[in-house]
């Protein structure tokens, strides 16, 4: 499955994910710094690993602060819209603010919750749906995304009802 999409990210994205990564040596077990920890060296290691199947851009001027990661998505794709088909974040309001520049722009890009990767895969007939609704619950689990909006908002781009296939083990990770 992870050679069937090629996905690009920015150099303040990547930097992100390693001050995540460095930030803190010893979080607490079950933290969200410990997921923030574990799920963005996942995401190193694959874009260090598989360069076939991710690109990094650099965006000058380098954006700073809280939002930088989202800020270097709008400003690459503010100048290379066309180029892409998928703006890909969990985070709603940069999601929001994303969309609006698309409309903005005129562009035909699909901004959605990292979810919708998984439902491209399904909807080129590469995954099943049983495979599909058991790996967006891992990945809701495995990043930690615990609360009621952020579950929300992770599954909000998905036009697919996985309680009808997984069982009540599965609740804390679908839609509410």
């Amino acid at each position: 499955m992870k050679d069937s999409l090629t996905l690009t990210t920015t150099n303040v994205c990547k930097h992100e994910l390693q001050t995540h990564v460095n930030s803190n040596k010893y979080p607490p077990e079950g933290s969200r710094e410990q997921y923030l920890k574990q799920g963005s060296q996942r995401i190193l290691e694959h874009l260090n690993s598989n360069p076939s199947s991710w690109s990094c851009v650099t965006v000058v001027p380098r954006p700073h602060g809280p939002d930088a990661g989202e800020e270097s998505l709008k400003q690459d794709l503010s100048e290379h819209g066309d180029e892409y088909q998928i703006v890909s974040l969990l985070d709603s309001a940069a999601r929001r603010s994303i969309r609006r520049l698309v409309d903005d722009h005129e562009y035909d890009v699909d901004v959605v919750g990292p979810p919708y990767l998984l439902y491209v895969l399904l909807d080129n007939d590469l995954i099943s749906k049983t495979e599909f609704c058991e790996s967006t619950v891992e990945m809701v689990r495995r990043e930690g995304w615990t609360g009621y909006e952020v579950v929300k908002n992770a599954w909000a781009s998905i036009p697919l009802d996985c309680a009808e296939i997984l069982d009540d083990d599965y609740d804390d990770a679908l839609p509410p």
